[in-house]
């Protein structure tokens, strides 16, 4: 990396280097993994999640340059991450409910309407976005005419003169696309009805439609991470702390494949074409998104020792606030600049750290880390304890810890405000079970099951 080793092609020491230096990020893992019984732990979930994002990126793309200071920073910052989380579950060691108590008929009513209503206004965002921009339903049923739709939507996105703006209810309906699988996860969980549980897969449908009309992949990611993250927090809350059953590695297995060909369709339809031979350009694309966040942050951090310590105060961490409050204006993908990488592939996934050293320098970086351990291990520790209340926080850390390897999950006002929803549905919910129980008897259940 240019600043480190002098060239901007990898050097095999600093390779080999951060190999060698993964091991301790596997070795933390590893430790916190056994220490706390699960990988649902955010002290070894975080650790074992870079063990995936930080190191496949190695294997998979050797050609691009990480430096040993980037593999540095994040074992650093696991560690960071890991103690907060210990210090908020007081200890590695967590006190589970012997018998945890499931939420009632009715209550699974008050948590699945919303989805269903989430889920019927994120389609009413596509919809809407659809008939402002021109596409009919011909173009829908005709794949050529999609792709060609499909790509002048893109070009239009990202032009930076005389791009419409998107229209006003389909952005203010877009929260509800992220809601719908956020509160997915849960009902799939909580209710024993396959009907409900149907319901709470479809809620991926209006994200795969906002990525079919837009080819853009990050709301099928977002609602993804966000679908997982509560679906592991309610289990969790069940007693279910197992992570890779034989059920979840052959649906993982089966869910990549249906992915890798559906990023595929959307790679191509990006150079509005449906021509298959052009795979091989496709491929290296998706390989550059998917394992190039290494390198292009390790080429930032390189840059980032020869500059002066500016810290930009909130400018990137809370993009989305300031834009929406008139301060400024948020450009897609959040920085200016892109990096070259060498597969002739440029990228801007900086990964979450970026945002926070850039704003409050790397000291500042490793407390808010330190915070979002802390926060995530108190919110474990309440939820392995009964408390459905602290479910929506716990989903919110998972959701922030898995989405590191992009960038800063707050960033987004539409995530922010389908994380507060959550939490005021669940509020909602725990109110009314108060409100049913009679007085000498709420204090002997309250503290076992909200």
């Amino acid at each position: 990396v240019s600043g480190e080793c002098g060239s901007p092609r990898a050097s095999p020491d600093l390779i080999s280097t951060a190999l060698v230096l993964s091991l301790v990020l596997v070795g933390i893992a590893i430790l916190m993994r056994v220490a706390s019984g699960t990988w649902l732990h955010p002290a070894a979930l975080f650790p074992g999640w870079w063990c995936l994002a930080g190191i496949i990126p190695l294997i998979a793309a050797p050609a691009e340059p990480v430096s040993p200071g980037a593999m540095l920073w994040v074992i650093v910052a696991s560690i960071v991450v890991s103690a907060g989380a210990i210090a908020g579950n007081g200890g590695t060691a967590t006190h589970r409910l012997r018998h945890p108590l499931d939420i009632s008929k009715f209550e699974q009513q008050l948590l699945g309407w919303p989805m269903v209503v989430a889920l019927v206004l994120g389609m009413l965002s596509n919809i809407t976005f659809a008939l402002a921009s021109g596409v009919t339903l011909a173009d829908m049923m005709d794949i050529q005419r999609l792709v060609v739709v499909s790509n002048q939507l893109y070009v239009a996105r990202y032009a930076e003169i005389g791009a419409p703006p998107p229209p006003r209810l389909s952005q203010a309906l877009l929260p509800f696309v992220y809601l719908a699988p956020a509160i997915g996860g849960m009902v799939f969980v909580a209710s024993r009805k396959w009907s409900w549980k149907l319901l709470a897969l479809l809620t991926m449908l209006p994200a795969i439609a906002v990525t079919v009309l837009q080819t853009t992949k990050a709301a099928v990611l977002f609602s993804a991470t966000l679908w997982i993250s509560s679906y592991f927090a309610v289990r969790l809350r069940r007693g279910m702390i197992k992570v890779f059953t034989k059920g979840h590695l052959i649906i993982a297995g089966v869910l990549g494949a249906v992915a890798t060909v559906f990023f595929f369709a959307v790679g191509l339809a990006r150079m509005a074409s449906t021509d298959t031979s052009l795979a091989a350009l496709v491929k290296v694309k998706l390989v550059t998104a998917a394992f190039g966040h290494m390198s292009v942050f390790s080429q930032w951090l390189s840059e980032y020792w020869g500059q002066g310590f500016t810290p930009t105060l909130g400018t990137y961490t809370f993009a989305g606030p300031l834009e929406m409050l008139g301060f400024r204006q948020r450009i897609p993908g959040i920085f200016e600049n892109v990096v070259e990488m060498l597969a002739g592939e440029t990228s801007n996934i900086y990964t979450g750290f970026r945002p926070l050293i850039q704003d409050f320098t790397m000291p500042g970086a490793l407390a808010i880390l330190a915070i979002l351990g802390l926060v995530a291990g108190i919110s474990y520790r309440e939820v392995c304890r009964g408390n459905w209340g602290a479910v929506p926080v716990l989903a919110a850390a998972y959701m922030t810890m898995l989405w590191t390897p992009i960038t800063w999950f707050w960033i987004y006002n539409s995530l922010t405000a389908t994380v507060v929803a959550i939490g005021l549905i669940v509020f909602f919910i725990r109110f009314w079970r108060r409100a049913r129980l009679v007085p000498h008897t709420r204090e002997r259940i309250v503290s076992t099951t909200w």
